[in-house]
């Protein structure tokens, strides 16, 4: 996008109490220039955590571009379970549309066209309900196209639009109200591993307990049988793993450090819409638990990536992080105090 176009897209923007995070991201979406921002934040869960929050909620007041802006601050805490899919349900109540970022996902500047023009090509197209700023795939894919339609949800930058989230449910009420047996039949119908369908299993039938919202978002693209685009070149570096965030605290399959990639313009379309059964088999080594990990990633890699979690002005300069597999927690702990 050039300094002075401004993005038609809607974007929500998540932070709760890491400033210098939430400044990183910020200056990424002051940079696109949206016409319609939704700043949504939730309440400090303790004492401790009040300045943080309050220090993230005052750098998104530094809105210096035309721009019409919603904001959602929770005066409770919430919690990450219910605090982002309220957020979103406040997004969806207002426009059709909308790219959705937290404090912890930096984008690359093409991130945003990328987002905009592919939720206008898709916008009808009921098939299609995600769309996802990650390139997660290791090798990466070489393709033609500049994206490809697969099965599997990532949401480190991503947009969506109001007649897909319409479909998730944070109680799985659909999935609870199965019995054993048809559940056991849809998850052999759906995925070849049992270490993959005990990883399903796993977080569906537990969905309750679990402090995330992303399992119950993955099901309703999966039930539904339905896809979501994955870049072909990573657009978002996850920059918010380690002890202070609520999932994302440990690095469990070993996945190493990725440079924030950008796209080429203009996209270059697949031939149909229909998944890349090749990639979504990589994919899905992403969830077999139980089966050995992945070499762990160079010293060179991880250096990066330890450095864009320290923040700074030259790291924009250097590769960053993808996210980390999520540990699903069952219950809380001490340290469950950030996102």
């Amino acid at each position: 996008m050039t300094p002075h176009t401004q993005l038609e897209t809607p974007v929500a923007f998540f932070l709760y109490k890491r400033p210098e995070r939430t400044r990183r991201v910020f200056e990424r979406i002051r940079d696109a220039r949206p016409k319609r921002l939704f700043l949504i934040a939730d309440a400090p869960r303790t004492p401790v955590d009040r300045p943080g929050c309050e220090r993230a909620r005052a750098i998104v007041g530094e809105v210096d571009w035309p721009c019409e802006v919603t904001r959602d601050f929770a005066d409770e805490n919430l919690g990450l379970k219910r605090r982002i899919p309220s957020g979103i349900d406040g997004v969806f109540r207002a426009v059709d549309r909308a790219i959705l970022l937290e404090d912890d996902c930096l984008p690359h500047p093409s991130f945003f066209p990328y987002c905009e023009q592919l939720l206008e090509r898709y916008a009808d197209e009921e098939r299609v309900m995600h769309l996802a700023g990650s390139q997660l795939l290791q090798p990466a894919p070489a393709r033609r196209a500049s994206y490809h339609f697969s099965r599997y949800v990532h949401i480190w930058g991503w947009a969506t639009w109001q007649r897909a989230w319409r479909h998730f449910d944070l109680d799985l009420r659909e999935w609870h109200g199965l019995g054993p047996r048809t559940r056991e039949r849809r998850l052999r119908l759906r995925f070849a591993h049992e270490s993959e369908r005990r990883y399903w299993r796993y977080v569906w039938d537990n969905s309750g307990a679990i402090e995330n919202w992303d399992a119950q978002w993955s099901y309703a693209v999966l039930a539904r049988e339905a896809l979501a685009v994955n870049p072909s070149r990573n657009l978002i570096s996850n920059v918010g793993f380690g002890e202070d965030a609520t999932n994302a605290t440990e690095d469990p399959l070993g996945i190493a450090a990725r440079p924030l990639e950008g796209m080429e313009f203009p996209l270059r379309h697949p031939d149909s819409i229909e998944r890349d059964i090749a990639a979504d088999a990589v994919a899905s080594r992403l969830f077999r638990r139980g089966e050995p990990a992945p070499p762990r990633a160079p010293l060179r890699q991880r250096a990066w990536a330890a450095g864009l979690r320290a923040g700074g002005r030259a790291l924009d300069f250097v590769p960053a992080p993808i996210r980390p597999k999520i540990r699903h927690r069952d219950r809380k702990g001490p340290r469950e105090s950030a996102r």
